[in-house]
Parts: C-alpha cells; structure tokens; sequence
C-alpha cells in the first residue's frame, strides 16, 4: 500500500494479539530503499517486499528484535545484498537471538 510518493507499507500476514492484522514492513524510497522492520521469517513475506522493492533494497533496519520485527532481516539481506542496521537483541527471552546487525 502507498503511503506516499517514497513511503509504502507491507503487512505481514501474522495477525494476532500483539501484531493486529500483521507486522508493519516499510519501504522507503524509490531508487534506493530502506526496508523498515522487515517481519517474521515468511517466505511469503519476503516475496512480496522483494516484488515491491526488489534490487533497489540497501538498507534494512530493525527498530527492535521482537520475533515479528527481526528475523526476516537474514534472509532479506542474503537475497539483497543489503546491509542489516540495528541494534545486538537483548538477552531477556523474548527477541529474536539469531539477529545480527552490521
């Protein structure tokens, strides 16, 4: 969904308590492009932020590393290239312990 001339949105379709009708993926930009909060591991997912932004990806950022924000992050910037910015998960149980940032 268009959000703006270089804003669009992608919703995971991980609907539930937490998350709502699904995890909010942003896509920022038009030549080169920010994916913000790249969601849970789903291929399907992944496909269509791939279909929207495909090789203009360079940037994935993660604003926190619960396990509908983060894990997507690996496999996004193996398809990609892109380089993975956010902050290492804390050790408290609840965040997604294999992200990895750059």
């Amino acid at each position: 969904m268009s959000l703006g001339e270089r804003l669009r949105r992608i919703v995971a379709g991980n609907a539930g308590l937490m998350t709502g009708p699904g995890t909010n993926t942003y896509l920022v930009g038009s030549r080169e492009v920010a994916v913000l909060d790249p969601g849970p591991d789903d291929t399907r997912h992944l496909e269509a932020i791939l279909a929207a932004a495909g090789t203009a990806i360079r940037w994935i950022l993660v604003t926190h590393t619960h396990p509908d924000h983060a894990p997507l992050a690996r496999r996004l910037a193996a398809r990609t290239g892109a380089r993975v910015i956010g902050l290492t998960p804390p050790d408290d149980g609840r965040q997604d312990a294999t992200f990895a940032p750059q």
